[in-house]
């Protein structure tokens, strides 16, 4: 009776609770969604769209960068330029012919943020993105009727607007100044240091008044379209945040891994990890928890109830997916199982180790003697 008792007392107690570094596999097939008793589904490897599906490509109608793709001319005038302006009068009883001169240089004046200047003779003009050539025309006009025949020279002095602003993931980040030979987005990337992460993990964005665009940085480097000419004011960030995935349970090395996005299958994952622990990892329940982005239709209610147009939000949804590595045609899945950012690798451990640490626990408690007897006396 006294060998029997610890195996009952294991075979009791695993009942109810044992010791673990995880959810067992029945605990996982039956989790529900945080909040609710819907219950998360656990889908077989073999019928996981990573695996059936073609890989992710970029859509056709992404333009990147291109959606903002515009003529940058140097010359156009912005909040914060100098220029210098000077009159000159070819008239022989012209405005000038007092002075013994035909020049009249008015002095140099700063673009307001509003894009203003306001000019003796000429008074308040507005000249954001307008070209010197195009503010002399005006002031000559503006000049009519006071002199015979006006002339302006109009000149820029310092463009200090001309700058770009550059932050995130790159070495030093900072206002990068444009210049004449029209820099690009890679000219400032690497004006900057160069980025501080892999490409293929980095996404840029650019943005330009209300507007934004993103790619990645691979993307810009191999599609000469994509590296796009900057403009004074824009905004560039690289954005440095690499994939990662989050390996736990019985592998020989637990972690956080950082892979490149669309490079790394659940083997190459799995084996990154150590592979499994051969003294403790059941093989046979080995899983794939994912936040699997989804698009969901939804529809606006307008005026007087009526439903307005359908359009697709993209939301997220948790999935498990389950790979019995006990299967030989799960490794063959596995190599084209993709991971992807945010996974989480768990490796379940063998009933057996379970019950072998219970077995443990129960060895180490310490034996207490009897009680006595009613009626008995201690010795």
């Amino acid at each position: 009776m006294r060998k029997l008792l610890p195996v009952l007392l294991i075979a009791v107690l695993s009942s109810c609770a044992r010791p673990s570094d995880g959810p067992s596999a029945s605990a996982i097939r039956s989790t529900t969604f945080p909040g609710s008793n819907s219950k998360v589904p656990v889908i077989e490897l073999s019928k996981a769209p990573a695996v059936t599906a073609a890989p992710p490509q970029m859509a056709a109608n992404d333009a990147g960068l291109t959606a903002l793709r515009g003529v940058y001319n140097q010359q156009r005038l912005r909040p914060g330029d100098v220029i210098d302006v000077t009159l000159l009068d070819t008239g022989e009883e012209g405005l000038f012919s007092s002075t013994h001169s035909s020049t009249l240089n008015l002095g140099r004046f700063t673009v307001d943020q509003q894009g203003y200047v306001t000019m003796p003779f000429v008074g308040k003009q507005r000249v954001t993105d307008s070209t010197p050539e195009g503010l002399q025309n005006r002031v000559v006009q503006g000049m009519k009727g006071s002199a015979v025949n006006p002339q302006a020279v109009v000149t820029v002095v310092d463009k200090p607007s001309s700058a770009v602003i550059v932050s995130g993931g790159v070495k030093t980040p900072g206002k990068v100044p444009l210049t004449a030979r029209r820099e690009r987005v890679l000219d400032v990337i690497a004006q900057s240091g160069g980025a501080s992460v892999a490409p293929q993990a980095a996404k840029v964005t650019v943005i330009r008044g209300r507007e934004r665009a993103t790619t990645t940085l691979e993307r810009v480097m191999n599609d000469d379209k994509q590296n796009i000419m900057l403009m004074p004011g824009d905004q560039l960030i690289v954005d440095g945040d690499a994939a990662s995935y989050t390996a736990l349970g019985a592998f020989k090395s637990t972690g956080e891994f950082q892979f490149e996005t669309g490079k790394l299958t659940l083997a190459q994952a799995v084996g990154r990890a150590g592979g499994l622990l051969d003294d403790r990892a059941d093989a046979r329940n080995v899983y794939v928890f994912r936040n699997q982005l989804i698009q969901v239709p939804t529809s606006t209610t307008m005026a007087g109830g009526a439903k307005g147009p359908v359009t697709m939000v993209t939301t997220s949804k948790p999935v498990i997916y389950h790979v019995n590595m006990k299967d030989a045609s799960s490794i063959m899945l596995m190599q084209l199982f993709q991971m992807q950012k945010g996974d989480v690798l768990y490796a379940n451990n063998s009933g057996m180790v379970d019950a072998a640490k219970l077995l443990t626990v129960y060895q180490k408690v310490p034996s207490t003697s009897a009680a006595p007897l009613p009626g008995s006396s201690a010795n």
